[in-house]
């Protein structure tokens, strides 16, 4: 094939590598090691950002600090010869998925009992585990106006309008305890005002 003679876009500038914010990170976890007695890995489930805030302004002696997994593993170290504090290394077999680590001088006992303060219940997100297994019964949808309709249909559910209101023909499940949520099981969770999903 012939060569193109089109002009081509080309880029002069570099994109910064990251390598001073990997250091900061790293230097900061060594710092709150250092200044704290104890450090935990705190796994968050469905999290939101008010609610981290939150605990972050009413719980001042602790420090929650998030990171990239494998910048905060090369931090505390990944064997027992590059740990950086006796035994730190083994907290980073637990480094998995969307944690932080969580510095405080508190006991286990302390700290669960401040943290337990903030549980609340928040609409589930998609690729979250049910907690428990929702049925929608069949019948009349009265709290749905007529409009919702198209909007319910496209999100799977069996409905149809008799009379201008909606009906659901057949009992539906909309999610099953232990399987993970789609964004339409989510929406219809949504919908029918079902909360559920605490903070961690």
């Amino acid at each position: 094939m012939p060569i193109s003679r089109r002009d081509k876009k080309v880029e002069l500038t570099q994109v910064l590598k990251h390598a001073p914010k990997k250091k900061e990170h790293i230097a900061k976890v060594r710092q709150y090691v250092d200044e704290y007695r104890r450090v935990y890995v705190v796994t968050l489930q469905n999290p939101r950002t008010q609610k981290v805030s939150e605990i972050r302004k009413s719980m001042a002696k602790i420090k929650l600090l998030f990171g990239v997994n494998k910048v905060t593993t090369l931090a505390l170290g990944k064997t027992h010869e590059d740990s950086y504090r006796p035994k730190l290394h083994l907290l980073s077999k637990y480094l998995k998925g969307q944690c932080a680590l969580l510095f405080s001088r508190s006991s286990p006992a302390e700290l669960r009992e401040q943290l337990d303060a903030f549980r609340s219940s928040e609409y589930s997100r998609p690729g979250v585990i049910a907690e428990q297994t929702v049925w929608i019964a069949s019948g009349p949808l009265p709290k749905f106006s007529h409009s919702m309709e198209p909007v319910l249909r496209q999100l799977g559910m069996p409905v149809k309008l008799v009379k201008g209101v909606v009906h659901l023909e057949r009992e539906y499940l909309v999610c099953s305890r232990g399987n993970v949520l789609s964004p339409e099981q989510c929406r219809i969770l949504v919908l029918i005002h079902k909360l559920y999903n605490d903070l961690y």
